[in-house]
């Protein structure tokens, strides 16, 4: 692997001409309905897309589940191979949880990365652990971070461009059992209709809090290598939630230019964590479009709040706002900042647009 930098392919190359014939979108089932919507998302708009912002934000929110369930969340909206790794190493502060998801046509992937479990002592000094290291020659980034994601790596590696091929995803490890979710449809002639298997047309990167932060390395990783570039064309967008700072301003700079048009970055309310890791630790800098939401819908915001001044003080702050929610007599009092607000749950509500019943809610049981 090289450690250049790889620049970003013009807009208008982004997204890969229509099929035509047999391969067309949406000649099968699994196209239609969420997976045919995030398929012709067009990178050049620069805004994010309603439909991929719920999805994501319900496979990053479904994350912190067992895989089961997360299955069962998604396959309400597509026909989907799950394939998910793990890598744990509690003395070396290593909690690195990465999901595969793409449809069963395989035309779409998306990356969806855990975040930090509330009850997980080393996701938390993996949080904490920021002193910063290289990260190729993009800049320094938070170490913790960067060694979740570099752990991981291969895995990424050899999924993305199984995918690349038009290959089952669930092909690429030995001993993977192929559970996918799907739904029984009917052709005109009373059988089941067939489907097509196409190549890899679109890519999603999204995570929430930790995984948030992981997804924006594992997208910067892209551009510093030349066999990353046709996957580069295909990344639709990255989506992150409640997302921290992951390097310094020289880094934010040059994924500002790499990724910029194409990262998404959503804070509900005043969520704590987008302000960190605090300024006593060292400065870091966020980069990509911020969106901001204090219920339903998302408002693109261009001031950028900076880092909080001390983790001690900030964190205590946090929690009192989070217990200041639970008790009315106290609501009124403003707080710069709240843990509450980080939950995953605040960032599917704001997402799904109105729907009448939670999204968060639904699952297919059969």
């Amino acid at each position: 692997m090289t450690d250049s930098i790889v620049a970003t392919p013009p807009l208008d190359v982004l997204v890969p001409p229509a099929a035509s014939g047999p391969d067309a979108l949406g000649d099968t089932p699994a196209e239609r309905g969420t997976i045919q919507r995030l398929l012709r998302v067009d990178p050049a708009t620069r805004e994010p897309d309603s439909d991929a912002t719920l999805i994501l934000s319900l496979a990053s929110a479904w994350m912190y589940s067992d895989p089961d369930t997360l299955k069962k969340a998604l396959c309400v909206y597509g026909e989907w191979n799950f394939v998910r790794v793990s890598v744990e190493n509690n003395a070396l502060f290593l909690a690195s949880d990465v999901c595969f998801i793409q449809s069963r046509c395989r035309r779409l992937l998306i990356l969806c990365v855990k975040g930090t479990e509330p009850g997980n002592i080393f996701n938390w000094l993996t949080d904490a652990s920021v002193a910063s290291q290289r990260f190729h020659a993009l800049g320094r980034v938070h170490g913790g971070f960067a060694r979740n994601i570099g752990v991981m790596w291969d895995m990424i590696d050899r999924h993305f461009l199984a995918a690349l091929r038009g290959e089952n995803i669930h092909d690429v490890l030995p001993g993977n059992v192929d559970s996918p979710c799907t739904a029984v449809r009917s052709s005109a002639d009373g059988e089941p209709a067939p489907e097509s298997p196409g190549k890899l047309e679109a890519l999603y990167i999204t995570g929430h809090s930790l995984g948030a932060a992981m997804a924006a390395l594992a997208a910067a990783r892209l551009f510093t290598d030349n066999k990353y570039s046709d996957i580069r064309r295909l990344l639709r967008g990255v989506y992150t939630f409640g997302q921290p700072m992951v390097g310094d301003a020289a880094f934010a700079a040059r994924a500002e230019e790499l990724l910029g048009d194409r990262f998404f970055r959503f804070v509900y309310a005043n969520d704590i964590v987008p302000r960190l890791p605090p300024l006593s630790t060292g400065r870091f800098a966020h980069f990509g479009r911020a969106y901001r939401s204090t219920g339903e819908g998302w408002t693109y915001e261009g001031r950028v709040a900076g880092q909080t001044r001390t983790f001690l003080v900030s964190a205590s702050v946090g929690i009192f706002a989070w217990i200041k929610q639970q008790l009315p007599i106290v609501r009124w009092i403003p707080l710069p900042f709240s843990w509450g607000d980080h939950s995953p749950a605040n960032y599917v509500e704001a997402s799904q647009q109105g729907t009448e019943q939670p999204a968060i809610f639904r699952f297919r049981l059969d």
